[in-house]
């Protein structure tokens, strides 16, 4: 669209999105005048006036791999986005940056700008405006080494849309396992008021019930091995409710009861719930973690597959004594009836 000569900005620390219509192209000139602010030579994310700004070309095909970032429509109200390499200085890479973190907590206005094609350096093609997202989860795998995924629910794109808008949203690559494996990465963690972003020891809390199991199975295989290469025989009761364990242990003269968690973050901090404590309170338990999973999405096998990993066991868990620390982090509350 031409960009219209004379608008004002009445409130310079707000990015006017006001001027923008969805399904309209914008080149980056057109948004260095309308903003009032310089972001043509920027690159694909751009923090302007309190907005982030992300600037997506789908079809990678003309890039390097190290370039080829999954950036996708899975239908009008879900895009799947990774971020840019942390290893690169001064990039978005990471969860851990400042505005990365704002943006999945959705403390900071994130607007997208899409293309399918780069088009002629001569005469790029402009980027169609798609509107303002919400991210709704991320990928936990990444760990600063790779580019993180993020699947954002798009919410400006109408049910009758252009046909601008509906080629962005048809686009697919060739490569289809790319997509299904960026999918299930960029859904790992969904946002909630119960995720701590700058907690870099806790468990966090997994809602992603495939991804969750597949940590849960790895933990416990863990478990196993240890416990048999201890010459016990081993029992999984962690189907059975209320026990307080996981795995009993058995060999001659001696019994173990054994409560296994797994965690994904570099520390060794784990939920437990008010029946582990009180049972490890009232007879000798195990406490066996294991931090730092890795995960992957294997997309021929269509499941998460788990790697790695450090390993500590209390024993004897006492979740009272004085050299551990337990924090109570909810409560049930019952009124009258």
């Amino acid at each position: 669209m031409d960009v219209m000569e004379g608008n004002e900005i009445s409130n310079k620390n707000i990015f006017p999105k006001e001027l923008f219509f969805v399904g309209e192209k914008y080149s980056k000139r057109d948004i260095d005048f309308i903003s009032n602010k310089r972001i043509y030579k920027s690159s694909g994310v751009i923090l302007c006036l309190d907005t982030l700004l992300l600037f997506v070309t789908l079809d990678k095909s003309d890039k390097p791999d190290s370039q080829k970032y999954k950036d996708f429509f899975k239908n009008r109200r879900e895009f799947f986005w990774e971020s840019q390499d942390p290893k690169k200085s001064k990039s978005y890479g990471s969860k851990d940056n400042k505005y990365m973190k704002l943006m999945l907590k959705g403390e900071i206005p994130t607007i997208l700008f899409a293309r399918i094609k780069n088009g002629p350096k001569s005469k790029p093609n402009k980027f169609i405006y798609c509107g303002a997202l919400n991210a709704e989860s991320y990928d936990t795998a990444a760990n600063n080494l790779r580019p993180f995924g993020v699947k954002f629910r798009t919410l400006e794109i109408p049910k009758e849309t252009n046909s601008d808008i509906k080629e962005l949203i048809d686009w697919r690559p060739l490569k289809k396992s790319s997509l299904i494996e960026a999918e299930h990465l960029a859904i790992a963690q969904p946002v909630n008021n119960e995720i701590d972003l700058d907690d870099p020891e806790g468990q966090g809390r997994i809602t992603n019930q495939e991804l969750k199991k597949a940590i849960e199975v790895y933990a416990m295989n863990k478990a196993f091995d240890h416990y048999k290469s201890q010459g016990y025989a081993t029992f999984d009761v962690s189907s059975k409710r209320k026990i307080g364990y996981d795995i009993r242990c058995e060999r001659p003269g001696s019994t173990r009861y054994v409560e296994v968690k797994g965690t994904q973050n570099d520390g060794w901090c784990v939920f437990v719930t008010a029946t582990e404590v009180g049972k490890a309170k009232s007879e000798p338990r195990d406490l066996f973690i294991v931090n730092n999973i890795k995960h992957r999405y294997d997309t021929e096998e269509y499941e998460y597959k788990c790697e790695g990993g450090g390993v500590k066991i209390i024993s004897p868990w006492k979740p009272n004594s004085s050299k551990h620390s337990l924090k109570v982090i909810d409560y049930k509350f019952c009124p009258e009836k």
